[in-house]
């Protein structure tokens, strides 16, 4: 009959606790990492709006500067899957004037690739890389009415916060250099906007 040894059933005890921790610490990481990506990893569609204030960069002085950028609203629908999508858009902004007599409207479409990356369960980086096509439909004080276009890429940055599993709020900054088009007169355009996102 084997002799009861306490001592080595306390040790092997204590090295099946460590093994246990060592594994349950693991489970516990990968957790955490998992509901870090859950909202990135999932594949979703969504659909959208936000508002857009478009600041244009001028060339040459030209008497087509508003004195005001332009504000206006952007649907959006758009595609994603483990953190890369497309999503596409179209602006509809206001008319804003200058000093001249000059009015002038702004519309544009385009499609971007998106990246997002988590922060926290609910907060999430967005960048994106696209292009962008832009119309301004011109009004001289004659009366006298011109179209120019501007096209070129696109590039943006962002956050993005879910406040409900299938609503986000998300901001970006958005710049686009124009250089395709009737480029005489534009040089690039800045954009700050503000939206929500309903995922589904």
């Amino acid at each position: 009959m084997d002799k009861f040894n306490g001592k080595e059933l306390f040790e092997k005890l204590k090295m099946k606790k460590q093994i246990l921790t060592i594994i349950l610490s693991f489970l516990l990481t990968f957790s955490v990492i998992g509901n870090s990506y859950a909202y990135s990893d999932r594949s979703k569609i969504y659909i959208g709006a936000d508002y857009v204030y478009s600041e244009i960069k001028y060339k040459n002085n030209t008497v087509y500067e508003m004195d005001d950028g332009y504000n206006g609203i952007a649907p959006v629908i758009g595609f994603s899957s483990y953190g890369i999508g497309l999503e596409l858009w179209y602006l509809f902004a206001d008319e804003a004037s200058n000093q001249f007599g000059y009015s002038s409207k702004l519309s544009g479409y385009g499609a971007d690739l998106m990246g997002e990356a988590p922060l926290t369960d609910n907060f999430s980086l967005i960048v994106s890389l696209g292009l962008a096509q832009y119309k301004f439909k011109i009004k001289q004080p004659s009366g006298w009415k011109i179209e120019d276009d501007a096209s070129g890429p696109r590039f943006g940055i962002g956050l993005q916060y879910e406040i409900l599993p299938h609503i986000a709020l998300r901001g970006m900054f958005h710049y686009t250099s124009l250089n395709s088009g009737e480029t005489d007169f534009y040089d690039a355009i800045s954009e700050f906007s503000g939206g929500v996102r309903i995922i589904f």
